[in-house]
């Protein structure tokens, strides 16, 4: 996996899956019932029931995913939905499975980096056996403080520079 640096005024969406088994989750026999729409993609549907679900996936759900539930006529929808796979026009979310007796924990939040520091903005506080009762000593925190204020001030010129580029242009 490539390097990825963090800096100051970016946001990130944290998606954390853990398993007492393997990790390797599999597709289930369970049929998939949540889709997201691929706004990149245009394909002209031919049968009425696809139309149908794809002109209220547009007006209703363009950038969210969604479920077969919100349809007023589920029959239809679960028809035409094939045919919007089948053409790339929606993605499906499939229910994945984990071996049979083992636990699966699923965390997502989104966090904003700050000058101030980091601010988780959406998700559930974890449960407290996620929490560390130890602390870094003090040499440690005196180096990642350290780092912290190095990370600060090189943020800040960026920020100087593209600001300035801004302006005169």
């Amino acid at each position: 996996m490539p390097d990825c640096t963090f800096e100051q005024f970016e946001v990130y969406a944290v998606d954390v899956a853990m398993s007492t088994g393997d990790g390797r989750a599999k597709p289930g026999a369970l049929r998939t019932t949540v889709f997201k729409r691929n706004v990149e993609t245009n394909y002209r549907l031919k049968m009425k029931a696809s139309r149908y679900v794809l002109s209220e996936v547009d007006k209703k759900f363009p950038t969210l995913p969604f479920t077969l539930r919100h349809f007023q006529d589920e029959k239809q929808a679960k028809m035409g939905i094939q045919e919007c796979m089948t053409h790339g026009l929606v993605t499906p979310y499939p229910s994945l499975h984990e071996k049979t007796g083992e636990h699966v924990a699923h965390f997502k939040c989104t966090v904003l980096l700050l000058p101030s520091g980091t601010s988780r903005v959406t998700g559930l506080d974890l449960p407290t056996y996620f929490v560390s009762k130890t602390q870094p000593d003090d040499e440690t925190a005196k180096v990642l403080t350290e780092l912290a204020e190095i990370a600060a001030k090189k943020a800040k010129k960026k920020a100087a520079k593209k600001k300035k580029k801004k302006t005169s242009s």
